[in-house]
């Protein structure tokens, strides 16, 4: 009597032996046989629903999801995946309790504890832990943190570069310190891997760019200050093939909160208002390159030949921003297939650590999140984070394999 092969099974009967897997078992499941592998990956929708996998894509691909916002000592975050659903899911994060979630690349979280000096990688997807060298600073001292490559795949090559009091300092997985950029320019907002190199931008708009293999290399400043703007957030996005620059700009106002109903958000909290960011436009602008720059130091000429063009859309893809990370990704991973949209979230990271240091404080600062459709030039709020969350909503792209 022959037996069945495996790849023979009932596809109904798959189907339900898949639902009850936990994630590392769905690997191992998609390798058993071709027709098992493209069960796997034809239903990830129909996988368990407290593991957000129908976004997962084979690298460097992928939608993110937005985990929302939440208080310090939670052990799990509520997700989104469309601007519209129902939040109802949860993705299971023991690991960041009391954990500042400051970078997300690659499917790994960068966190830094609060109460000590750690720092450490996370893939949530298959609770892989990578601890990094310890932090010698003051509380919440990184502001965002990116990884070169991923440390599963190069973990000899991968290099965390963070933003510490508006500085660039960097350790190599697997190092023993962290180390500050020689040379480094102050003022720091925003930073990315692309194309082989760190690009840092500062508050006034300069443009500066460091070796992705030796980052206390002379700093190339690529373009020239701009006029520094107040109320406004600047982000760089690899999208496409070119660099962009953009910049957030909100409206600040306060609140007094004893005329409201914002109560409701928590029965016995004592405070009395509100500093409110609300975001009313973006810009955006790509870097033209040149094949020279003007290195750090040098004296004599002062011209720049990378400089920025103002772009008025962004074609078949969207951007989500975020103080965690950045992304572009085409039309066909967007929320409901829609292009030309900016996602953003409540990233002023110094207003959240001030509520969080400062939590009997009678004053609370609170932003907004939302989509901007970037050919009408407005804007719609979406998953607004709660003036008692102190952790920030970022951007999570999951990545399994």
């Amino acid at each position: 009597m022959r037996m069945a092969s495996w790849s023979e099974l009932p596809r109904d009967i798959l189907e339900e032996v898949a639902q009850k897997l936990c994630h590392s078992d769905l690997n191992n499941f998609g390798a058993v046989c071709k027709s098992w592998r493209s069960l796997y990956l034809e239903n990830l929708s129909r996988l368990p629903k407290d593991l957000p996998l129908a976004l997962c894509y084979p690298r460097p691909y992928g939608a993110p999801i937005l985990l929302l916002s939440c208080n310090p000592n939670s052990d799990s975050r509520k997700y989104a995946c469309t601007r519209n659903e129902t939040v109802d899911r949860r993705l299971f994060l023991p690991e960041a309790v009391d954990k500042w979630i400051c970078g997300s690349n690659w499917g790994w979280l960068v966190m830094a504890g609060f109460r000590g000096k750690e720092v450490s990688l996370l893939n949530p997807m298959t609770r892989c832990q990578i601890r990094l060298p310890s932090l010698e600073g003051s509380f919440c001292a990184i502001m965002k943190a990116i990884i070169s490559s991923d440390p599963t795949s190069y973990r000899n090559e991968c290099i965390v570069m963070a933003i510490i009091m508006n500085c660039l300092w960097f350790c190599k997985v697997g190092g023993d310190k962290w180390k500050k950029v020689k040379g480094c320019i102050r003022d720091i907002e925003d930073v990315v891997f692309y194309e082989g190199k760190f690009y840092a931008v500062t508050k006034d708009g300069s443009l500066v760019s460091y070796s992705g293999k030796d980052p206390n290399a002379e700093a190339n400043i690529l373009t020239p200050q701009m006029q520094r703007r107040a109320y406004t957030r600047r982000y760089l996005v690899a999208s496409a093939g070119s660099l962009l620059q953009v910049l957030r700009v909100y409206r600040r106002r306060y609140k007094n909160l004893n005329n409201h109903h914002h109560h409701s958000y928590q029965p016995n909290i004592n405070w009395m208002g509100a500093k409110i960011n609300r975001t009313f436009k973006f810009e955006v602008m790509e870097l033209i390159k040149s094949n020279s720059s003007v290195l750090r130091g040098h004296e004599g000429t002062s011209e720049f030949n990378h400089h920025w063009c103002e772009i008025e859309s962004l074609g078949e893809r969207s951007l989500f921003l975020g103080y965690n990370c950045s992304l572009s990704v085409p039309a066909s991973l967007s929320p409901n297939g829609m292009s030309n949209r900016i996602y953003f979230t409540d990233d002023h990271h110094d207003d959240h650590v001030s509520n969080l240091l400062f939590s009997n404080s009678q004053v609370r600062a609170w932003h907004d999140a939302g989509v901007f459709n970037f050919e009408e030039k407005r804007s719609k709020s979406y998953h607004p984070n709660r003036p008692t969350d102190f952790m920030p909503s970022v951007w999570f792209t999951p990545n399994p394999w």
